[in-house]
């Protein structure tokens, strides 16, 4: 097969955003963020690639701008439980630990089973000298994921 007989198309959105996803896993930051901002350029208002924006911002140690990120994705998708922890992660990396709190119980009611939201939760209540509730949130992670080796 001759280079000649290889067509080109156009990549589909979710195409593009499973290469940004797949770069973000695999370390490959910089690409990730360049195929995330070329989506955003097409869709602005893409909840995913908003959130998911946000998360590589925070891995960057952009976390204020992730923050942006990840509240404006909520604000289109406000019951999307991960996006919701992962706010409370990059709250508590800012050291906002009411607000990372809050966000982890919002992804909670969300979302029940969400084991590690339970587990982020109880390490700030432990933090803060909560000791029976921490308790609670890390028993609640370990019996939704008994492999939650973090919770333990």
């Amino acid at each position: 097969m001759s280079d000649s007989s290889v067509t080109e198309r156009e990549v589909t959105l979710e195409e593009a955003m499973s290469f940004a996803i797949l770069f973000q896993k695999n370390g490959q930051l910089a690409e990730a963020e360049d195929v995330y901002r070329r989506i955003r350029r097409v869709a602005p208002d893409h909840p995913d690639v908003l959130h998911f924006s946000g998360v590589l911002a925070h891995q960057q140690g952009r976390s204020e701008e992730a923050v942006g990120l990840i509240r404006r994705s909520l604000e289109l998708q406000p019951d999307q439980a991960d996006g919701h922890s992962n706010l409370g992660i990059v709250f508590k990396a800012l050291g906002r630990t009411d607000e990372a709190i809050a966000a982890y119980e919002r992804a909670i009611a969300i979302n029940p089973g969400h084991a590690n939201a339970y587990n982020n939760l109880g390490v700030l209540l432990r933090a803060q000298g909560r000791v029976a509730e921490a308790e609670a949130a890390y028993r609640t992670a370990i019996r939704l994921n008994p492999g939650h080796i973090d919770a333990y």
